[in-house]
């Protein structure tokens, strides 16, 4: 942080700020943590664990946005949009959907994602209608047969 919040005076490395004294602990505190979590992401990305790496960066994101966070937040969710694309080419809605509520934590705003979710709950909806009518036809054919 270059700034105070407060007052915009300069800062140093001091946890109060030089011209209103306001106390910076917090602000400096949550910076250090959305580093942590940032630097967990990107080890659980290079060790291919993408569902630890999304939770560990929508942490970092909501402490502060800093551009590198923001930089792998969207890479992240170009890569799992893939992902989640193939699984509803593989009819795995539920896998889908999970995967594809993180990526919503990870970037609430983003408009694709949205539309991304809403055909994943039609897709879902759907199998599910689907492999209801075929248990009710197959009771109906038990019955009928008796």
């Amino acid at each position: 942080m270059d700034r105070c919040p407060c007052c915009n005076a300069r800062l140093t490395e001091a946890i109060f700020c030089p011209r209103c004294q306001a106390d910076l602990s917090s602000v400096l505190g949550s910076e250090h943590m959305a580093r942590y979590w940032l630097n967990n992401a990107l080890q659980f990305w290079a060790m291919r664990e993408s569902s630890m790496a999304i939770l560990a960066l929508t942490k970092s994101v909501n402490l502060k946005k800093t551009r590198t966070a923001l930089v792998f937040r969207d890479f992240i969710i170009h890569r799992q949009c893939q992902q989640v694309l193939a699984l509803l080419e593989q009819k795995k809605c539920m896998d889908a959907e999970k995967l594809l509520s993180m990526l919503r934590d990870l970037n609430p705003d983003d408009e694709f994602l949205k539309q991304l979710y809403g055909f994943t709950e039609y897709s879902l909806a759907k199998d599910i209608i689907e492999i209801s009518t075929r248990q009710t036809i197959k009771i109906f054919n038990e019955l009928k047969s008796r």
